[in-house]
């Protein structure tokens, strides 16, 4: 049986790569720099700053990068507590299921602290979680395997007994490097791009995989 669940959190819990667009969207427009949506598809699982350094550096204009995240972040922490945020498909009942199992369920993602913290308040399901690594726990992140390490050694297991469910070619490409089964989910990544990061299975919503027995065959 499934040990535990390692989650990713934008675009794989919480519908929240659109709020991300618009955030960037946002600050960018604030410096001067245009975007566009394959750019912001694009770095779906990876991090701001190098994001912003190339943007900037595309379009010759001078840039702090840490602090073009800063602004980012504050614009989309806005936008949190302004709107909500909307649980991707199924989600709810996955986590209710692992719940349920006593199954551990823990967060893994590239987001800040108190980003995290923030979007899943703002989701309803900041309870539902056993635990979570975020970008300060760790000095590198997605797509090094690291985080996914440390979440399988705070729940003193093997990263092998974890599924992890994702939703970027970085986070796969973690999650398989750490060790674990790894699902990946469709969404504004096509799925040939998650199998080609070295997603295990690949499937086109959360819904359905409530059936944890069934989730734990799919990926054996």
């Amino acid at each position: 049986m499934i040990a535990a669940l390692l989650l990713d959190m934008d675009g794989t819990l919480v519908d929240s790569e659109p709020v991300h667009f618009q955030a960037h969207q946002r600050f960018l427009a604030t410096v001067g720099v245009h975007v566009t949506e394959a750019d912001l598809v694009g770095n779906i699982g990876k991090g701001d700053q190098t994001f912003y350094a190339d943007l900037a550096r595309r379009a010759d204009v001078p840039c702090d990068p840490a602090a073009w995240v800063r602004g980012k972040t504050a614009m989309l922490m806005q936008l949190y507590q302004e709107k909500g945020l909307a649980l991707r498909p199924g989600a709810k009942d996955l986590l209710d299921a692992a719940i349920q199992a006593a199954i551990p369920r823990m967060l893994v993602t590239n987001s800040e602290c108190a980003v995290a913290i923030l979007a899943l308040n703002a989701a309803g399901i900041a309870h539902q979680l056993t635990g979570r690594v975020c970008w300060e726990d760790t000095p590198v992140h997605k797509p090094d395997p690291m985080p996914y390490r440390l979440a399988a050694s705070r729940l003193a297991l093997p990263a092998s007994a974890c599924i992890a469910i994702e939703d970027s070619p970085s986070g796969v490409r973690a999650a398989v490097a750490a060790g674990c089964r790894t699902l990946a989910v469709v969404g504004l990544v096509p799925e040939a791009d998650l199998r080609a990061a070295g997603a295990h299975r690949v499937v086109n919503s959360l819904a359905g995989l409530a059936d944890l027995a069934a989730l734990d065959r799919l990926l054996s």
